[in-house]
């Protein structure tokens, strides 16, 4: 292994341990119990962004149509969103929180953000924003993996590693 390559090797492990703890929570877990990936991403889409499409939340996520469909009648059944009619297209309906669902993702959120505030909040303004552009350097490395990857699929049809 060459000197780059084991800071590559533990970096890929780094991101790979925060990605499941970030992303592959318990449903049983304090703040967000009952919540799947899914629910839980398109709570914080309609949180910060206002109400959406099925199509905006299901490009967002990544996932089909009929999947998303699913996504929102489990959050309905919970109360946390309800579908109304698109305000500029009859035949299109836009998905919201209501306000137990503001509430509940509200808490989660601040849950979350109250474990992550001692990472920071003893370090210099600097040092933080080393951090900050760091990680939005990472996500920008992996965006174009995912880009260029999706651009190899769609010119010759086949799956690239």
């Amino acid at each position: 292994m060459t000197k780059v390559a084991k800071p590559i090797y533990e970096l890929d492990e780094a991101l790979t341990d925060l990605a499941k703890l970030y992303q592959f929570r318990t449903l049983e877990e304090r703040g967000y119990a009952g919540m799947t990936v899914s629910q839980s991403y398109t709570l914080r889409d309609l949180f910060f962004n206002g109400p959406r499409s099925m199509s905006q939340l299901a490009a967002m996520l990544r996932i089909r149509l009929s999947t998303m469909t699913g996504v929102i009648d489990q959050l309905e059944r919970k109360g946390y969103v309800e579908r109304l009619d698109h305000p500029e297209d009859r035949r299109s309906l836009q998905v919201r929180l209501t306000s137990e669902g503001r509430k509940f993702y509200q808490s989660a959120h601040d849950a979350f953000l109250s474990h992550l505030a001692p990472l920071v909040e003893h370090r210099a303004p600097a040092d933080c924003d080393r951090l900050i552009s760091f990680l939005q350097e990472v996500t920008g490395a992996i965006r174009g993996w995912r880009e260029g990857h999706s651009r190899k699929e769609r010119r010759d049809g086949k799956n690239h590693p």
